[in-house]
């Protein structure tokens, strides 16, 4: 289903799959007619759910809050390439001789609040009609994008069921613009509403509202008790006439009018979910069209083990069974592996997308290019590097260990057994080799070795090797070990990044700070000197930055040094950490990815100053002492 021809041209990298809107077939008579909610779940409601309730820190409730953006409603839209947006496929509607409705559905300079809104255009020659339908779609095996759904497609519905309204914020240009706005009644008879036209229609006919907009965003609300949710084709429509906008052939003109937070109330929180690492991003620069959907494995792994840590139990399972989830339903892979990023939202593609013939399948995160009328992947979110399979495996044996979860278990012994199978390494000093680059069905091997994949390789073999009682685990994490040990510096008291690509060659171009932190934290304190390298030749004023070049402050590395700090019983160093770092939080309680924007690593990514999850999650495991290691 790959299209091997398209590339982003970001500085971020990309390829394209599934194209989310496609123009859907022009009707020839009049349309079949048709949230936002201001309601967000609480960490302490959730933990009421539970049974209990817990007092947290404003760190923990950012990462709740973050988890609890997609499970109090549906979204069609709040943001262009939001990763709770549902209905995907643009279906047009417009009778005959009439010109085709337009929306730039990343419209930044008009919007409700987020990054983006729609702005609609109905140009109109004085006797016409037009609009749009938001449609479920479908993808079929071998397609690379999907197509509208007019009602011949058995089961490919989305249930909304236990929705009671669908609320959109809307505004005019110029006020006084006629618009209806409409919800499901695809593939219903329009001169019989009652009398459904198509084979598989929508499960009730079209519920609408007719409006007359202001200069004022406002916000409508499209009541849907009594309506059959089960299968809804059409999310969410609107048409515009000359008749109702006062346009006659003698005085032709363009109704323009702006959408924005259109959201079905549809309270969902017991599902799985990735939470996306960047959540706040108000922008509509690259950095946040690139990662406006984006939930990295290793931010969620992270994540978990912030909640293991305050023992929000739950929440913690939430992330493992979306982990899970992801493992057992990829779109292509069935060997065990995982992917180095996921969507946040909705975990799983809907009905009637079925890629390579599969149903159900873990949605991944990209982006729409509206000129080019194309959806790019990342390459490096499709791709699986071993140190966040590693954490994978750290963040579920960690709650089995807690809570006994045999599944979470089973899949870390999947991933550790894909690890051995795949990336193992017998050349020079050993280790493990860093995963796979690109795309299915053949991903490029990279053979260089990181001395942090096999530091995380340590902890999770030794894991599994103490809660299974099985020698491969030992055996599998000395082998781990006997490569950072090879990579440490004996002169210097540091540890190595690793290996060039040859496997054997010490790479000495980059020192990072989080293979200093993270070799004490899991080899043990013999190697506390590396934290003294690091604050001779890593720290920048209060912080530490990612490498040796000190441009900046990155807060996720600073957090692991402060838990370093701790395990070497340097606490009066660790306290000055945690509390700097606390004064670095934003008023929702996060950390940034770093201080800066652009943040340079030496390495081919950079960072941002953009509220992060995993940042924040570490800063969580510092201040509550908390060593995943």
């Amino acid at each position: 289903m790959l299209c091997p021809t398209c590339h982003s041209g970001s500085a971020f990298g990309g390829r394209h799959t599934v194209l989310p809107r496609q123009f859907g077939r022009a009707l020839v008579s009049e349309p079949a007619r048709p949230a936002h909610a201001d309601v967000a779940v609480t960490g302490a409601v959730m933990e009421q759910l539970e049974g209990r309730l817990l007092l947290s820190s404003s760190a923990i409730d950012f990462i709740d809050n973050t988890a609890d953006q997609f499970h109090v409603t549906r979204d069609v839209y709040t943001d262009a390439d939001a990763a709770g947006n549902a209905f995907a496929a643009r279906g047009l509607l417009s009778g005959a001789g009439s010109a085709p409705s337009t929306m730039d559905e990343s419209f930044a300079r008009r919007k409700h609040r987020g990054a983006t809104s729609i702005r609609a255009e109905f140009p109109s020659n004085g006797n016409d009609w037009s609009g749009w339908y938001f449609l479920n779609g479908t993808l079929r095996a071998d397609q690379t994008q999907p197509t509208a759904n007019w009602g011949d497609v058995p089961n490919a519905g989305v249930d909304l069921t236990g929705a009671k309204t669908l609320t959109f914020w809307a505004r005019g240009h110029q006020g006084g613009e006629r618009v209806e706005f409409f919800a499901q009644g695809v593939g219903w008879d329009n001169s019989e509403p009652s009398q459904p036209a198509e084979p598989f229609p929508d499960s009730d006919a079209k519920v609408s509202l007719n409006v007359t907009l202001t200069t004022r965003w406002t916000r409508y609300k499209i009541d849907l008790r009594g309506q059959d949710l089960s299968s809804v084709l059409g999310g969410f429509g609107w048409v515009a006439s000359a008749a109702t906008n006062g346009i006659g052939s003698s005085n032709p003109r363009t109704i323009t009018f702006y959408l924005d937070d259109i959201q079905y109330d549809l309270p969902r929180l017991d599902e799985p979910r990735f939470l996306v690492s960047y959540p706040n991003m108000s922008g509509n620069g690259t950095f946040e069209q690139v990662n406006r959907n984006v939930a990295f494995l290793y931010d969620n792994t992270m994540a978990m083990l912030a909640d293991i840590s305050v023992g929000r139990r739950n929440r913690a399972r939430f992330i493992g069974d979306a982990i899970v989830y992801a493992q057992d339903h990829d779109r292509f892979y069935t060997d065990g592996r995982v992917r180095n990023a996921y969507q946040g939202g909705d975990l799983s593609l809907p009905a009637g997308w079925t890629p390579n013939g599969k149903v159900g399948t873990v949605r991944m995160p990209g982006r729409f290019d509206g000129v080019a009328r194309q959806w790019y992947e990342d390459k490096f979110a499709v791709s699986t590097h071993t140190g966040n399979v590693a954490w994978a495996m750290i963040a579920l044996l960690r709650y089995h260990q807690r809570w006994n979860r045999p599944a979470f278990l089973l899949a870390a012994q999947r991933l550790g057994d894909w690890i051995e199978a795949n990336v193992r390494s017998d050349s020079g000093p050993g280790g493990y080799m860093g995963g796979f680059d690109g795309w299915e069905p053949t991903p490029s091997l990279l053979s260089y070795k990181s001395s942090e994949h096999n530091i995380d390789l340590y902890t999770a073999f030794g894991l599994l090797h103490g809660l299974t009682g099985k020698s491969k685990w030992a055996f599998r994490a000395e082998h781990a070990r006997e490569f950072v040990e090879a990579m440490w510096d004996g002169s210097q008291k540091k540890f190595w990044i690793g290996t060039t690509s040859d496997g054997v060659t010490i790479n000495r171009d980059v020192i990072p700070v989080d293979v200093q932190a993270w070799g004490v934290l899991s080899l043990g304190t013999q190697f506390g000197p590396a934290l003294d390298f690091a604050a001779a030749h890593l720290k920048v004023g209060h912080g530490f930055d990612f490498n040796q070049d000190r441009d900046g402050v990155w807060n996720e590395g600073t957090a692991q040094v402060a838990l370093a700090y701790r395990a070497t019983n340097r606490q009066r160093a660790r306290t000055a950490l945690v509390d700097w770092l606390d004064t670095q939080r934003t008023p929702s309680g996060a950390l940034n990815a770093a201080g800066i924007d652009d943040l340079t690593t030496g390495l081919d990514w950079r960072y941002f100053k953009r509220e992060h999850v995993g940042a924040t999650a570490w800063f969580v495991l510092a201040s509550g002492n908390y060593n995943p290691l």
